[in-house]
């Protein structure tokens, strides 16, 4: 262990501070009469829980604000410098970290390759790259972490079959006695929604639907702001979703979209580059020819979009969300397709026409900064999910 939990910056210390920290983290400055009203607090309770934060730093008053009538008013905001978090997302080939700030912004990333995928090597690997960040941002509270896998209320990984889990891994356990600081577990799909609900594209919808496709498939949802997990926490974990072809086949969207079909099929039709390298290298030579307009990649990028907006249109259809956010690595494959945004508003209702269609980038930003937003949640209520 390489730090004591009394080392860590000062967080809310009552449930009603945490709302009060939360509000302004999420929604920005306020000034104490509109903050009071919005949580539904007393005046006096309000400048009790002001002053605690901000001598304990966690908030700041901004210059003042004149009014109509009456003395001006000193906003209050939450003072960013005080604490960092860190959100690492693992997949099958390399960690990805960042530390952020309690906002969601990025101050750096780090990533390594995975060379074996064991519980003792992902775990090695997570700790080198967080004591990495850590010795360059001080007052890292926590550290979230994002995986494909079932994850319990405990931080127990079981099973993780990109990385070969199969029996329990008390992940959250494990990392905390490696780093000596508060660590939060969750599937990767889930992470990401939090960041998208946050701070992320997500953020200014009150419903959406996150369909991403890379080395799995995933759907996740978010209404009212909250993320559905499940009873068992595996919504959206399927590989099962079906689909139907552009030839009327019936087959799991998982077979068509995720990275080894894709890389299989641009192999198959020649695409240029897609039969050699690394499965990375072959991913992008697929994408590259998308963007490229080589014919066989194009056809390829409308076999996958047909696919993925038939199964979109369903589940829109079900939840009827106001937007659908599209990602993952081979999210490209959609984003450049011209025809998938029109057959998926050919298989929508007239009355869900006008839902809004969003890409991702294909990177890991998103997914390391939906990590660090589990651990922002724990920081800031003291308990919050693991």
């Amino acid at each position: 262990m390489t730090a004591a939990a009394t080392d860590l910056p000062a967080a809310p210390g009552s449930p009603s501070a945490a709302a009060v920290y939360e509000h302004l983290v999420r929604r920005g400055p306020h000034a104490r009469t509109d903050l009071a009203a919005v949580l539904g607090l007393s005046h006096p309770t309000l400048t009790r829980l002001a002053r605690e934060l901000l001598e304990n730093g966690l908030l700041r008053e901004l210059p003042p604000r004149p009014q109509a009538k009456g003395r001006p008013q000193l906003p209050l905001d939450v003072a960013e410098e005080h604490v960092r978090l860190i959100g690492v997302k693992i997949t099958a080939t390399a960690v990805h970290t960042s530390v952020v700030t309690v906002r969601g912004q990025s101050l750096e990333e780090l990533a390594a390759p995975l060379r074996r995928k064991d519980p003792d090597a992902v775990i090695a690997t997570v700790t080198e790259l967080c004591e990495a960040l850590r010795s360059s941002h001080p007052r890292i509270a926590g550290v979230g972490i994002g995986l494909g896998g079932r994850v319990d209320d405990d931080g127990v990984v079981a099973p993780a079959e990109l990385l070969g889990w199969e029996g329990p891994v008390p992940l959250r356990e494990r990392l905390e006695q490696a780093l000596g600081l508060p660590v939060s577990v969750r599937n990767d799909i889930h992470a990401l929604l939090e960041g998208l609900a946050w701070f992320g594209a997500g953020r200014r919808h009150d419903s959406f639907v996150a369909i991403t496709v890379g080395a799995g498939v995933a759907v996740g949802t978010v209404e009212g702001g909250v993320v559905r997990r499940g009873a068992g926490h595996t919504a959206g974990l399927t590989g099962a979703l079906t689909t139907v072809t552009r030839d009327g086949r019936g087959v799991r969207l998982m077979d068509v979209a995720c990275n080894d079909a894709v890389i299989e099929a641009g192999r198959e039709r020649g695409v240029p580059g897609a039969g050699t390298g690394t499965p990375e290298q072959r991913l992008q030579a697929v994408l590259d020819a998308v963007r490229a307009g080589d014919p066989a990649a194009r056809e390829l990028a409308a076999e996958v979009g047909h696919a993925v907006a038939v199964s979109a249109a369903g589940v829109l259809g079900v939840l009827d969300p106001e937007a659908l956010l599209l990602g993952g690595e081979s999210v490209g494959l959609l984003r450049d397709d011209p025809a998938f945004a029109e057959t998926l508003r050919a298989l929508l209702p007239a009355q869900q026409q006008d839902v809004v269609v969003r890409y991702l980038p294909d990177d890991f930003e998103d997914w390391a900064r939906g990590a660090a937003v589990i651990a922002a949640r724990r920081f800031i209520t003291g308990t919050g999910p693991v």
